[in-house]
């Protein structure tokens, strides 16, 4: 029927040609992504199940996962390239204990949401405290930059940097298919665009003979799931030199920033098929570690925690490494014999739980625990009822004589001796006890100061450091006790002062046996070692201690010290062992800190180090020194401005604005921030209430994501 000249006359939609792959299809802009994909299964004509597919868009680095959004909201052309790729492809994930599975993972949907998959199939409960990340190998930044280290760890600067290929890079370059845990296709690793000093391309060209790495890690094989709950025991020594070692602060902070973005997928952040990729705990914050539920969890944690000891990732002091060496010396036993799994009894209140053997599940016995949990105490059956009231009419109050130095530049140290006395979250001093009623000294509020210890065992050295916020930075003040006990009372109390708490809480108690605990683990036994003994436990020491041990003392010298520490830790089981390791790693003072070279907004200096923990944000020098500390909950705000990048966080009465350096993305300190607020409402009502992964994972990407 012709058409009138006064009818207007309706456009069609234009329709055009839409590469995908090698195939055309004829689409117009009004096409929704599942009419295209309709089009396209009929013209492929294969029987084959495409559920797992989508389109890919490479120039975009886009999904086109939303079926119902027409090609006009993708803002698809004619010009544009699609691929109808699967989903869910293989990688090589690299565990914290360095096995390496071959998996599959979820490449359309975020990295949050791809990891707690990943760990509901590795039976690995709260996936939200780790995630991806890339495996790279360091190259010179600027070559001109001096080796910084923190102030416990004082090396020897040498002329040139050594570099140390990651374990990723050695294992990306194996052609072995000896193992199942190997894919026979070598993987070719991407690197960031943002961070151009660090390269992690591969030359897979030429093929490579099996190292030794590659021979130990063979024997990894993995019969089931059970196993990832003991790793089994690999020679050290042919592992650590292939371990990633930054040798200066600048490039520590680039290998903190290699972290995958938690807010895109695993395929938007260049990461093909079969590469090597990291799964580690990036969160340093361990919500209900039970051992009931979480023995692969807890396994991969501790060897995370032991790789970061030897590898000298961070810094111990030489007691400390002779009780890791002697905790490492426990579990290696416990692995080696083939016993029965038995229900064990841990006093570890930082992670919060106790086990008992088994034997007396009575009622009296469970009261007993109830009223552990509840109260914070510990109880036995022994412990008669003029005890526990006097638990729980402990005195507000701390007095005693401690010596105090105050580090000033051209000063002795030289230790006075004063009468201290600590009420509610503050400190004061006199001159002698009978002045206590008199005008102090110095009045010194605890709340809010960094608390660091400063002992030696074996010289008998119990201080207590006090970095003290003031407006010219931190100023540190240096208390020391006469013995072990009065070291105890006096560290939980202050503990518990810089958290704004007070001695009269039951958990002042708790905290002290805890450190007398600690304490004790790392005295040297008096005990003579015998012969038996020693045949018994041919260990080789250079596999329990980091190099800088290795190369202080000699062989003979440290396995007299790694047995005698041994001794006290022998009755432990393997749980017991794992847990007090975790348990001595996170008293260390530089354990859970991440480190980003910023530049702050108001300062004259050109670098400083901005130090993310799970409850504070600390300003340091670019020699680890702590200059001021901000603690997250007094954070009313934070945000970025994505076009210079520079950060700006409002706490209480204080606006600091910095500015990541050498390509640091402002991105992932943002996400460091949000996710640490995120893990503490954890223990509130409505986070254990939701179960959700949904919301969970919407909440995470609201707090992470400022983007969005």
């Amino acid at each position: 029927m012709p058409t009138s000249l006064n009818q207007r006359s309706v456009p069609k939609s234009l329709s055009w040609s839409l590469t995908i792959d090698s195939t055309i299809v004829v689409v117009n802009g009004s096409m929704t992504i599942g009419s295209v994909m309709v089009q396209l299964v009929n013209r492929l004509d294969i029987s084959q199940d495409f559920s797992d597919y989508a389109l890919w868009w490479p120039k975009a680095n886009i999904w086109l996962i939303n079926t119902k959004w027409t090609l006009d909201q993708y803002g698809v052309q004619s010009d544009a390239q699609l691929n109808f790729t699967s989903m869910h492809k293989s990688i090589r994930l690299q565990l914290p204990d360095l096995r390496i599975l071959s998996i599959n993972a979820d490449f359309s949907v975020s990295v949050f949401a791809a990891v707690c998959k990943l760990c509901k199939d590795l039976r690995i409960r709260h996936a939200e405290e780790l995630s991806l990340v890339r495996s790279s190998r360091i190259q010179n930044v600027n070559g001109i930059h001096e080796r910084r280290t923190s102030p416990r760890r004082r090396r020897h600067n040498i002329g040139t940097l050594n570099r140390h290929n990651s374990m990723g890079d050695s294992l990306a370059n194996n052609t072995s298919t000896l193992s199942t845990l190997f894919s026979p296709t070598t993987p070719k690793l991407r690197s960031t665009a943002a961070i151009d000093r660090i390269d992690s391309s591969i030359n897979n060209h030429h093929q490579r003979s099996v190292t030794n790495l590659s021979k130990s890690l063979n024997n990894l094989e993995l019969n089931g799931d059970e196993n990832l709950a003991q790793t089994p025991i690999t020679p050290i020594k042919n592992i650590l030199p292939q371990l990633i070692r930054p040798i200066n602060i600048i490039e520590k902070s680039l290998l903190n920033s290699l972290w995958y973005d938690s807010s895109r997928s695993i395929m938007e952040q260049n990461t093909v098929e079969n590469d090597l990729v990291l799964l580690r705990f990036k969160y340093f914050t361990f919500y209900d570690l039970n051992p009931k539920f979480d023995a692969i969890r807890l396994n991969q944690l501790y060897e995370q925690a032991k790789w970061s000891i030897l590898s000298e990732d961070i810094d111990c002091t030489d007691e400390e490494m002779m009780t890791f060496a002697a905790l490492q010396l426990q579990i290696q036993i416990h692995s080696s014999q083939v016993s029965s799994t038995s229900t064990f009894m841990c006093s570890n209140d930082d992670i919060g739980h106790e086990y008992d053997n088994g034997n007396d599940y009575d009622i009296d016995r469970a009261l007993e625990r109830l009223q552990d949990s509840l109260l914070g105490t510990k109880t036995t059956k022994n412990k008669s009822t003029n005890s526990l009231i006097h638990q729980f009419s402990l005195n507000d109050e701390l007095s005693d004589y401690l010596r105090l130095f105050k580090p000033r530049r051209f000063t002795l140290k030289t230790f006075k001796r004063y009468w201290f006395v600590i009420r509610d979250t503050q400190l004061t001093y006199y001159t002698n006890e009978c002045q206590q009623r008199s005008v102090p000294i110095e009045k010194i509020p605890l709340k809010g100061c960094e608390i660091l210890p400063d002992v030696n065992i074996s010289s008998k050295k119990y201080a207590i450091r006090l970095l003290i916020p003031s407006i010219d930075g931190m100023n540190e003040t240096i208390i020391r006790c006469s013995t072990v006990e009065q070291y105890a009372k006096w560290m939980a109390a202050f503990r518990l002062a810089s958290k704004g708490r007070s001695i009269s809480e039951p958990s002042y108690e708790t905290e002290r046996e805890s450190i007398l605990a600690l304490l004790h683990m790392q005295r040297p036994s008096s005990s003579s070692i015998t012969n038996h003994q020693k045949i018994k436990f041919d260990i080789q020491p250079e596999n329990f201690v980091s190099t800088k041990f290795v190369k202080k003392y000699k062989t003979k010298q440290l396995t007299e010290r790694i047995l005698e520490a041994h001794a006290t830790v022998s009755n432990l089981d393997c749980i017991e062992a794992k847990l007090r390791y975790i348990k001595v790693w996170q008293a260390l003072p530089e354990f859970g800190i991440t480190t980003f070279v910023v530049k702050f907004k108001e300062s004259n200096k050109k670098e400083e180090l901005l130090g993310i923990a799970s409850n504070r944000l600390l300003r340091m020098t670019m020699t680890g020194d702590i200059l001021k500390t901000w603690w997250i909950s007094r954070m009313r705000s934070w945000n970025v401005n994505w076009e210079n990048k520079l950060v700006t966080i409002e706490f209480d009465g204080e606006t600091i604005h910095f500015l990541p350096l050498y390509g640091i993305e402002s991105k992932c300190i943002h996400e460091f921030i949000g996710a640490y607020i995120f893990l503490a409402m954890r223990s509130t009502a409505t986070m254990s209430d939701n179960n959700d992964l949904l919301q969970q994972e919407t909440l995470f990407q609201r707090l992470t994501a400022a983007y969005m």
